[in-house]
C-alpha cells in the first residue's frame, strides 16, 4: 500500500519507542524534515504523555494499544427505520455511499472498538465498500453480501467477519427491540472475540498514517477558500443529510432525517473536524439497482474544515493504493487533526453538494 502521511508523524511515533518518556508528561524537540534546499526547517515541540502515541486514522495523540490495533470496518443501516444508531461515533472516519435505490448506506473505521458497548445496526456488504476497506487492510464486518462483494473479497482476499458464516452467532446478535433485516448488532468483545477465533492478525497493518496530517488545527487559508457553515450533501429527497459548524469548539455536526444524528450509546449528535466530499462515477451493474462505482480512477471534489471549504481533486491508481487528495495546485491535501467524513457523492448531481456562508 502507497505511504502517504508525513514524515514528521513517523518520527514522533519512533521516538516514542526510543529511551525519553519518562512517568511524567515528556517535552520533545523534533527537527522538521529537509525543505528543498536541503536545510532543516524550525523545530517544533511536542508534548507527549507515557503510552500515548498519533493516530494514523485521525492524526490526534491516543494510546498506544489502540494505535497499534488492527482497523476494523464495518457496514452501518442508514435509512429511518435503524435510527438511531449504535456505536457509530466510536469510528475514527465514516464512508457515506450510494446502494440500490439511491440510499446511502454508511461503513465506520474503527481502531479504538474494544470497549464499544454496541454496534449497529449492521448490514450487507457492496463490493466497492470493499475496496475501501481494503485501503486500511481492514478487518471487514458485514451482515449479508451481495454476489460481486463475494467476489470482490475473494480476489483481494479479505479478512471478513460474516454474519451469514460460522462466526455470526459469534459475533452478532439480533435486538428484538428492532424489525429485521434492521436488528443485527455486535460490540467490541464480541469483534474481539471473532478476531481471535478466525485467527486474524491483530496488530495494526498500516503502513502510514491515512492522510497527511497538519500538527494541530488550521483554518483553510488558500486564495480560493470560501466559508461554510452548512454543507448540504442531497444524495436524495429521503434523508436530507447537512452538516452545521459550530464555531465553539470547530466541529461540524450532522443533521439527517430533519433531525440530529444520534448515536443512542452516548446521546450525543455526530460530529467531525474533515468532511471529504468525493465525486465519482455511479453507475447500475444489474437489473436489481445494485450500484457500481469507479474507484480506481480520478476526479475533484470538496474538502471542508474550520468553517471553509477549498475545492480538491482525488486519484486512486490501482486497488492496493490510497485514494490519495490533493489541493487544487497539485499538492498533497494537508487535514487537520480529528475525525473525518468522507463522502462518495455522484458526481452526475455536483448540484446536490452546497454550501451557506451564513446559519
Amino acid at each position: 500500500m502507497k505511504k502517504t502521511g508525513k514524515l514528521v508523524i513517523l518520527l514522533l511515533i519512533m521516538c516514542l519507542f526510543t529511551a525519553g518518556c519518562s512517568k511524567e508528561a515528556a517535552k520533545k524537540e523534533m527537527q522538521l524534515p529537509a525543505q528543498g534546499d536541503g536545510e532543516l526547517a524550525t523545530t517544533v515541540d511536542y508534548d507527549f504523555a507515557e503510552g500515548k502515541t498519533i493516530s494514523p486514522l485521525t492524526g490526534e495523540l491516543v494510546d498506544e494499544d489502540v494505535a497499534n490495533n488492527r482497523v476494523v470496518a464495518c457496514m452501518i443501516n442508514n435509512i429511518d427505520v435503524a435510527m438511531p444508531q449504535s456505536g457509530i461515533s466510536y469510528a475514527d472516519i465514516v464512508y457515506e455511499c450510494v446502494v440500490e435505490g439511491g440510499i446511502t448506506r454508511l461503513m465506520g473505521i474503527f481502531q479504538d472498538y474494544k470497549n464499544i458497548p454496541k454496534l449497529g445496526p449492521v448490514r450487507s456488504a457492496r463490493h466497492y465498500y470493499v475496496d475501501y476497506a481494503n485501503e486500511y487492510d481492514a478487518i471487514y464486518a458485514h451482515f449479508g453480501q451481495t454476489k460481486y462483494a463475494v467476489s470482490e473479497m475473494e480476489a483481494l482476499n479479505t479478512d471478513e467477519l460474516s454474519g451469514l458464516s460460522a462466526m455470526g452467532s459469534v459475533v452478532y446478535y439480533r435486538d428484538n427491540s428492532r424489525v429485521a433485516p434492521h436488528n443485527a448488532y455486535t460490540d467490541g468483545k464480541k469483534i474481539v472475540k471473532g478476531i481471535k477465533k478466525s485467527k486474524f492478525e491483530k496488530k495494526n497493518t498500516l503502513p502510514d498514517s491515512r492522510f497527511d496530517f497538519n500538527v494541530e488545527q488550521q483554518e483553510l487559508s488558500a486564495e480560493d477558500a470560501k466559508k461554510a457553515n452548512i454543507v448540504k450533501l442531497t444524495f436524495n429527497g429521503y434523508s436530507h443529510p447537512y452538516f452545521q459548524y459550530n464555531k465553539k469548539d470547530g466541529l461540524y455536526y450532522r443533521w439527517q432525517y430533519n433531525a440530529k444524528h444520534i448515536d443512542d450509546q452516548t446521546g450525543e449528535q455526530l460530529c467531525y473536524e474533515n468532511i471529504i466530499v468525493q465525486f465519482a462515477d455511479y453507475s447500475d451493474i444489474d437489473k436489481k439497482g445494485y450500484q457500481d462505482l469507479n474507484l480506481v480512477s480520478s476526479g475533484d471534489g470538496y474538502y471542508i474544515s474550520e468553517g471553509k471549504y477549498i475545492p480538491i481533486t482525488w486519484e486512486k491508481k490501482s486497488k492496493s493504493e490510497y485514494t490519495n487528495f490533493y489541493t487544487a495546485d497539485g499538492q498533497a491535501l494537508k487535514v487537520n487533526p480529528g475525525k473525518t467524513w468522507i463522502s462518495v457523492f455522484p458526481s452526475n448531481n455536483k448540484k446536490g453538494v452546497s454550501f451557506k456562508e451564513k446559519e
